[in-house]
């Protein structure tokens, strides 16, 4: 039967006959014998459709964008609903980007939880990979099924966007050469020199998130790309290798000169919404460093005083599987509210704990992206639906058999100062996406650090999907140059004195 139709589809054509086909695939179930279409996405730059344009380097225009949906997980100019009808087509186990969206297993009716196909930013070499950590699949949260799906899809499409084409604008060039055009890697990156020299130890540990690339030589020739400056209005350079997924240090060159990862990466509905976001990520995991790596006692939450009833009902939840929920504080010097939420199970050694993160102006969405984040780590923890555990790697096994609460105290909240209420965050935002991205331009230009941002955006998606960088601001994950890590812990009088990298928590973040 599919022989027949796909005969029957060649006659049309051939007879000038619209079969309804062009720029789709139709598939046929043989078992069911239900079709389905297919819808296929043009890639401007393959030879095969035509005539691939030259990239071509423009400054980053963005425009006033008032926020028209902030009811769930983010400000936006576009509701959730209307976002997932404008990229389903993206959706498709042939021609997808996104091969399938799937909801994971709900653990006592929690919020919902799906995943988006695999993440193209790690290789997946075998089905046993993709349970490997937390976040190896592009997985999306929300209170509502709708925005988890709409969460994992653009989740998805970003990661995507991110990827080393070798269509992208490029120079080789030493980082001499380039002077005061090129920042340096490690200027983003933060990896101290006794890091450096000790690479071969960090290396053989095959931490999947901590590793030391090579140091750059001065004289080394790179390939680089041009990222935009708004605090200096102009563009600069940044490794390309940096910047996206899989990409080689330059031609033929197997160096690692510089780890990429998605922090800074962000989709929105426009280019102010992911822009917006991609700074939020970057001012989350700069909070989360300070106060994990420092182990820094920070204040409770009182949830409660935010009238979120579904923030409640979570907490209702876990405590009905045995689990204990909690949100700490961990806003920095930056001022931008930040929390994490916590959950550990309440029986005893193993805790299990998990933890989700929450970065927002608005302390209300912050701390609803915190508690949808320690769901999201919740379904997929305990995918299998069996309440035991479904993960695989060794350093996330690690923390979940080992860590308690008593052994790491920083993770309780502190009890010699009130627990926060939401009065203590007057509101930042204004209710238009531009003007929150100038406020928090303002905000690390004050502390003399830059605001960079690359477009990323795909034309075969067409998802605004953009990469921002503040070179100073620390990753999460093991990185311990001299700078924000151990100086604004003294100069916001959390410790009388900064830590020696020795005194630093030994357990690197492992999400």
């Amino acid at each position: 039967m599919a022989c027949q139709l796909a005969a029957l589809a060649v006659a049309k054509h051939l007879a000038g006959v619209d079969s309804g086909l062009q720029g789709r695939v139709l598939s046929q179930d043989s078992r069911t014998l239900q079709t389905q279409v297919h819808e296929l996405s043009r890639i401007p730059h393959c030879p095969a459709c035509g005539t691939p344009p030259q990239p071509v380097q423009t400054p980053l225009q963005l425009v006033s964008r008032p926020v028209t949906f902030a009811h769930d997980g983010g400000h936006r100019a576009t509701a959730p609903e209307q976002t997932l009808k404008r990229y389903q087509h993206l959706v498709s186990p042939i021609t997808g980007v996104v091969t399938e969206l799937t909801a994971v297993h709900r653990m006592n009716g929690m919020a919902p939880v799906v995943v988006a196909g695999h993440n193209p930013a790690f290789r997946i070499e075998r089905l046993a990979s993709l349970k490997h950590s937390l976040r190896n699949a592009s997985s999306g949260k929300g209170m509502t099924h709708t925005q988890a799906k709409v969460s994992a899809l653009c989740e998805a499409l970003e990661r995507y966007s991110g990827e080393y084409t070798g269509t992208e604008l490029r120079r080789s060039a030493s980082y001499r050469e380039l002077g005061a055009d090129a920042i340096h890697p490690n200027a983003v990156m933060g990896y101290s020199a006794q890091q450096y020299t000790q690479r071969e130890q960090w290396n053989a540990r095959q931490s999947r998130f901590n590793g030391v690339p090579e140091p750059l030589e001065d004289d080394a020739r790179i390939d680089w790309s041009p990222v935009w400056s708004p605090t200096e209005q102009r563009h600069k350079y940044l490794p390309t290798q940096l910047l996206y997924h899989a990409a080689p240090a330059a031609a033929g060159c197997r160096t690692s000169y510089a780890r990429t990862c998605s922090n800074g990466n962000a989709a929105g509905n426009h280019l102010e919404e992911a822009v917006l976001q991609g700074f939020l990520e970057l001012v989350e995991r700069d909070a989360v460093a300070l106060w994990w790596y420092n182990r820094l006692k920070k204040p409770g939450v009182v949830v409660e005083s935010f009238g979120e009833t579904h923030l409640l009902d979570l907490q209702a939840q876990h405590q009905s599987i045995g689990r204990e929920l909690w949100a700490l504080d961990i806003t920095s010097d930056l001022g931008i509210p930040t929390f994490v939420a916590l959950s550990r199970l309440s029986t005893g050694a193993p805790e299990h704990i998990l933890l989700g993160l929450g970065c927002h102006l608005d302390a209300r969405i912050a701390l609803q992206r915190a508690f949808a984040e320690l769901n999201q780590m919740l379904g997929l923890a305990y995918s299998g639906g069996s309440g035991e555990l479904s993960i695989h790697d060794h350093e996330t096994l690690t923390w979940l058999t080992q860590a308690t609460r008593d052994k790491q105290p920083y993770l309780a909240a502190d009890e010699r100062v009130p627990p926060k209420q939401r009065s203590d965050f007057p509101p930042r935002h204004s209710g238009d996406l531009l003007e929150d991205i100038k406020l928090c331009q303002r905000i690390v230009e004050q502390k003399g650090l830059e605001l960079l941002v690359l477009d990323q955006t795909r034309a075969d998606v067409q998802l605004p999907v953009v990469k921002v960088i503040v070179p100073g601001l620390r990753h999460f994950w093991a990185r311990f140059a001299p700078g924000r890590l151990y100086d604004v812990p003294v100069k916001m009088g959390w410790l009388q004195r900064p830590l020696r990298e020795e005194e630093l928590n030994p357990i690197p973040v492992f999400f």
